[in-house]
């Protein structure tokens, strides 16, 4: 019995392993936008995983895993430093970006205009133009209401054209 239950374990820490290795480019890139530096991104994805592990046999399908760990990290993205005031993304912190073949090439105008976006803003921004989730997945993945999240997406929209505007 005690050699069964250690095989489910080993089962179930290999399919863990792998699921998070294959998803940890893509979070890494999510969380880098939406927080403003790789350094912060990884702190999140780590605490991510931790906490997917914490209740990874919760999961009532598992066929979702991937969705469910977006939702996380987009969350841990979102509510880090929430009292601590937003950095501007730098060329520097853009450089740095974990290479995504998925990610979008870095424009200095439109960086520019992307720092002064709210974390919650940033991340409807990445998670519904450069990950293609409609906005009810993305109000699912940042734990608001779809309504909040378009609201969300119409005021960073605003404040986009606003910045490219006031570039030129």
């Amino acid at each position: 019995m005690a050699s069964m239950a250690i095989a489910e374990e080993g089962s179930r820490r290999a399919e863990a392993e792998l699921t998070f290795r294959l998803a940890a480019p893509r979070l890494l890139a999510i969380a880098a936008i939406i927080v403003g530096n790789s350094a912060d991104a990884e702190d999140v994805v780590q605490n991510a995983m931790v906490a997917a592990w914490r209740s990874w046999d919760r999961l009532r399908d598992p066929t979702r895993r991937d969705s469910w760990l977006t939702r996380i990290c987009v969350r841990e993205s979102v509510n880090l430093g929430k009292t601590l005031r937003a950095r501007l993304l730098t060329e520097s912190m853009m450089d740095d970006r974990i290479a995504d073949p998925a990610q979008p090439r870095s424009d200095p105008e439109l960086d520019g205009a992307f720092a002064v976006l709210s974390r919650q803003q940033r991340a409807v921004v990445v998670l519904h133009y450069s990950y293609g989730y409609t906005l009810d997945e993305c109000s699912e993945y940042m734990g608001c209401r779809p309504g909040s999240a378009r609201q969300h997406l119409a005021r960073a929209l605003n404040r986009l054209r606003e910045g490219m505007n006031d570039a030129t």
